[in-house]
């Protein structure tokens, strides 16, 4: 089933749009370290093989973490694209780990050339707040997969335990925005 947006129901839109078929199986999944191969990365490319398999487009949508080769780990294919936020840093006492801060025009332009039938985000931070609000300008529904009590990581590190309760309520906030939400196992 195709899923018009906004875009498609717009009645000015250009001949070159006019002629590009409706958004189907179309999925922008975002994941803040595709490149670091972890528990997240492995069920995100399983999820990306799934929908290739079945004909559909994938874009990642990730920051620059980890190591570059793991990029096309699994070779390239046409109907999948790498998309990398320009604004993110490290994040702290996890060097092998970023996290984005915002959606650049770039980006969002590159977001829109690949018109996304729906958005997957796998951590509601920073960068899937602008995920959220485009999704939201453009009529694309939301989904996400819950991977990790993040909050309660917070036990690990001196000083951050103050910050377990507002960050787990920013995310149950955040996730109750999706129209779908998957705790994978």
């Amino acid at each position: 089933m195709c899923m018009k947006g906004k875009a498609e129901q717009n009645s000015s839109l250009t001949q070159t749009e006019k002629l590009l078929p409706p958004r189907c199986n179309r999925i922008l999944i975002y994941t803040t370290c595709y490149n670091v191969i972890d528990g997240v990365t492995l069920t995100v490319r399983k999820i990306e093989q799934e929908i290739l398999s079945s004909g559909g487009h994938v874009a990642i949508l990730t920051t620059r973490s980890g190591n570059d080769a793991n990029t096309h780990k699994h070779g390239t294919h046409p109907n999948r694209q790498v998309i990398f936020v320009d604004n993110s840093i490290p994040i702290p006492f996890q060097d092998t780990y970023e996290i984005g801060f915002s959606l650049s025009a770039k980006i969002k332009e590159e977001i829109k050339d690949f018109r996304p039938s729906i958005i997957h985000m796998t951590v509601p931070d920073c960068t899937a707040l602008y995920l959220m609000e485009h999704a939201r300008a453009e009529e694309i529904p939301l989904m996400g997969t819950h991977h990790s009590n993040l909050p309660e990581y917070l036990d690990h590190y001196p000083g951050l335990r103050w910050l377990q309760h507002i960050l787990g309520q920013y995310f149950r906030h955040s996730y109750n925005y999706l129209q779908a939400l998957y705790c994978t196992t």
